[in-house]
């Protein structure tokens, strides 16, 4: 016989089913802005004023944060400026779930080592706080299987924070929500495996609901993920209302429409200029230019923010373009990327590739007067072998010779068997006379490096060298050591330093010291009247030749360093084979310039008619043969 329930194991009983009932329970109406007003508290960790949450102070974060919750939404883009509160999006994003729509959710941060950062000093605080989260979340232990710094669990779901650098935290389970802060610093491959963005976002394909935000200031033009993920948006500006009485237009603020002097800011259509006061006197509205798309894409800079004045920015501005005019430009790009929210292309530091294209010349012969000597560079691809040879003549002045590829798998002979060739051709002056090349350089990087090896080593006695590329600006080219498994020389370059150079030589306007030559044909297009590139010079060459750009950045030490960025999705082997033909310059002559000096006072035997053979004299000293070219006029050095 059992005995009756009792009052308490009864009260039990619907406790239990009460939670189980609240578990299956849709999630209450509420949005994430709603819920961050009446839960969130501001800790005394993120602010000097801390407490409740209040969505006035920080108003164009509202929608931002609806627009998350919104289930037709998969994705949501912020390119925002820093101390704007996009951190605290995603932390409202969390709380939320964790309290009234609970599910996996992923946090990741540029590194595992940023993600406990951001677990300690932000996600702690948060749940501590906040009553509703405290109630949810067990308290942390190192070793609990529940509450985990990178891994904390709450009823009917839990959090998992990665490092866009551990592949092994970013493949680790099904999520619902991934928060992706800080793009820009995510590497584009991940340990050979791929896109870490990627690789988070096919955690979520199991889950209809799914949703993907990615946030991050931006960085390098041409570069930034987060700028071309805005641009494939909504593209939504927070605009005010101009407070003139006649215009009634809106506008986005705009750094340079302020005045420094008054701090007023200039309307865009009527002229008049208010104070940020007057400005943010009616309420803002986000305002979208590419409204139909099906992503929701934000743009917020500093002028909006509520920590910073007008006059800070202003006061920052100042100072960064004080350091800016001693040479260090690093304060300004990070003015520009964290506080104007927008990415930095560094002035002075482009070659247009049309103006190369325009001045390209008609040479008078395969090669021109003024070569005293020629190198190639070769760079590896995955499906061919591209090539430059380049002539150097009295201050490294350069004529470029042939550009071109050789199609095929660097894994098979075939096309080092034509790079044989190549490199065994003779190229002509005007006056008959032929010249050789003298040095090759290889590149070593990429996926064929033992195939470079083993043709390098070959053919070093006939100049054919391994190069592998280093950044920094020092040392272009050092002694060779030998290659790591391998017995073959291997000459390093700093690639950093050689491209400053040819980049300097490309801004050259006039023929003559560092002047860059390049070809073009006598012939013309039937159709169009053109000339036709000659020897591989046309269009996609200089766009090649012209892809990277040089910009500056604060290393982890606070001191200013340049580094050079390619354009998502362009090309660059033009130029690589450009470095390595001049690399190859220097590994032929350590002082290249006092040798081709003393080699084009000597150049008119280039131009000079070539005697009969039949009546040439022996000559006790002849110039040394290729041993590939065969031919009693094949000069090589």
């Amino acid at each position: 016989m059992t005995q009756p329930a009792t009052s308490e194991a009864l009260a039990n009983t619907a406790a239990l089913f009460g939670r189980l009932l609240g578990l299956l329970a849709p999630p209450p109406r509420i949005t994430i802005s709603e819920w961050a007003e009446s839960n969130r508290i501001i800790s005394s960790e993120e602010t000097a004023a801390p407490g409740p949450w209040h969505n006035d102070f920080v108003p164009y974060l509202t929608e931002i944060m609806n627009a998350i919750g919104d289930t037709s939404q998969r994705e949501v883009v912020m390119m925002m400026a820093g101390q704007t509160g996009k951190t605290n999006v995603m932390m409202n994003v969390l709380g939320y779930h964790a309290d009234c729509d609970p599910c996996p959710i992923m946090i990741v941060q540029p590194t595992i080592s940023a993600a406990e950062s951001f677990s300690g000093k932000r996600i702690t605080p948060m749940i501590r706080d906040t009553a509703v989260l405290r109630e949810k979340f067990p308290e942390e232990k190192s070793r609990s299987g529940e509450n985990k710094v990178l891994e904390k669990s709450f009823p009917g779901g839990y959090l998992v924070l990665s490092g866009a650098n551990s592949s092994s935290s970013l493949k680790s389970r099904p999520i619902r929500i991934v928060l992706f802060d800080e793009v820009d610093e995510a590497p584009r491959d991940l340990d050979g495996q791929g896109d870490p963005v990627k690789m988070a976002a096919i955690r979520t394909t199991g889950f209809p609901n799914r949703k993907l935000v990615k946030s991050s200031t931006p960085t390098v033009k041409g570069q930034s993920r987060i700028e071309s993920e805005y641009e494939n948006s909504t593209r939504e500006q927070w605009t005010h209302k101009c407070p003139d009485k006649d215009c009634d237009e809106r506008a986005p603020f705009a750094w340079g429409r302020l005045d420094f002097a008054s701090m007023k800011m200039a309307c865009p259509h009527c002229g008049t200029s208010h104070t940020r006061s007057e400005w943010t006197a009616a309420p803002g509205e986000w305002i979208a230019q590419n409204p139909d798309h099906n992503i929701r894409g934000f743009h917020v800079t500093a002028l909006d923010s509520a920590t910073l004045t007008w006059a800070d920015l202003v006061d920052e501005w100042a100072e960064a373009s004080r350091r800016s005019k001693s040479g260090d430009h690093s304060a300004r790009i990070q003015f520009v990327n964290q506080r104007l929210a927008e990415t930095w292309e560094l002035p002075g530091e482009v070659v247009e590739q049309h103006a190369l294209l325009e001045r390209r010349e008609v040479y008078a012969a395969e090669v021109p007067d003024g070569v005293c000597a020629l190198t190639a560079g070769i760079d590896v691809q995955n499906d061919r072998l591209a090539y430059e040879v380049v002539g150097w003549g009295a201050g490294i002045e350069s004529w470029g010779i042939e550009y071109g590829e050789i199609w095929g798998d660097p894994r098979q002979g075939d096309v080092w068997n034509k790079l044989d060739d190549l490199l065994a051709r003779q190229f002509k002056y005007g006056s008959g006379k032929a010249l050789a090349i003298s040095r090759a350089a290889i590149d070593t990087g990429g996926h064929m490096t033992t195939q470079v090896y083993t043709y390098c080593k070959a053919r070093e006695p006939r100049g054919v060298y391994a190069v592998k590329g280093m950044t920094g600006d020092k040392f272009p080219i050092t002694r060779p050591g030998k290659a790591k498994n391998n017995s073959v020389k291997l000459f390093m370059a700093g690639v950093d330093g050689i491209k400053a150079s040819v980049y300097s030589w490309l801004r050259v306007g006039n023929p003559g010291a560092g002047y860059c030559h390049f070809p073009m044909s006598k012939d013309r297009d039937n159709e169009t009247g053109e000339n036709l590139s000659a020897r591989g010079y046309g269009n996609d060459y200089f766009a090649m030749l012209t892809a990277e750009k040089r910009i500056a950045a604060r290393n982890k030490r606070g001191f200013t360093e340049y580094k050079w960025m390619l354009p998502s999705g362009a090309r660059n082997e033009a130029l690589d084979c450009r470095v390595y033909a001049r690399a190859a310059l220097s590994i032929m002559l350590p002082h290249e310039e006092k040798w081709l000096a003393q080699q084009a006072a000597r150049m008119p035997w280039a131009t000079a008619p070539t005697p009969d053979p039949t009546k040439l004299k022996a000559r006790k000293q002849a110039p040394k043969r290729d041993r590939n070219a065969g031919a009693a006029d094949v000069i090589v050095f």
